[in-house]
């Protein structure tokens, strides 16, 4: 059973679905360095982390520790759109679930190293998606988001992963 959710956060947004999953689930939401000293090692949990370049961000550091029952990556593209290729990045086993959340940018959130490196992907994918003809609506939104910040939170995302979470037997 569902211990608690624990999550890795840059600049929000993981962390607001974590706590969005827990008042869901009435259970207690934890950053991960925190959940290591507050929960028992080998704890069932729901882990929810950021992704760059399809990794997600303490996701081996909570392999080592807990339990997962289920694993969320939020990152900025579009929600559901790069399970696979963010599977196979973490080596996370079919048998366990995983979900894409499309998350957000917030460039003065974030720090260092980070800081640079997201920095010269958002630039490259800025210039794409302005050179781009024929431009969707959800490519405009997602210019928009890089050039000026913002986030879109995925409501129907975080009701497919309560569905998920209920069909397993792993919560009430």
């Amino acid at each position: 059973m569902i211990k608690a959710i624990v999550y890795t956060s840059s600049t929000g947004t993981t962390e607001w679905y974590a706590k969005r999953l827990g008042e869901e689930l009435k259970l207690p939401v934890f950053p991960l360095k925190e959940a290591e000293r507050e929960l028992a090692k080998g704890a069932e949990i729901v882990y929810l982390g950021c992704i760059r370049a399809n990794m997600i961000s303490g996701l081996d550091k909570a392999k080592k520790y807990f339990s997962l029952g289920l694993i969320v990556g939020v990152g900025l593209t579009e929600s559901g759109k790069n399970d696979e290729e963010v599977r196979k990045a973490n080596n996370i086993d079919s048998s366990l679930p995983l979900f894409t959340l499309q998350g957000g940018y917030y460039p003065r959130r974030l720090h260092g190293i980070s800081k640079l490196i997201l920095s010269l992907v958002v630039k490259s994918q800025i210039k794409s998606l302005k050179e781009k003809e024929n431009r969707t609506k959800e490519d405009d939104e997602m210019l928009s988001m890089l050039q000026n910040g913002g986030e879109k939170r995925d409501e129907e995302g975080i009701k497919k992963v309560l569905t998920k979470l209920k069909e397993m037997g792993e919560v009430k």
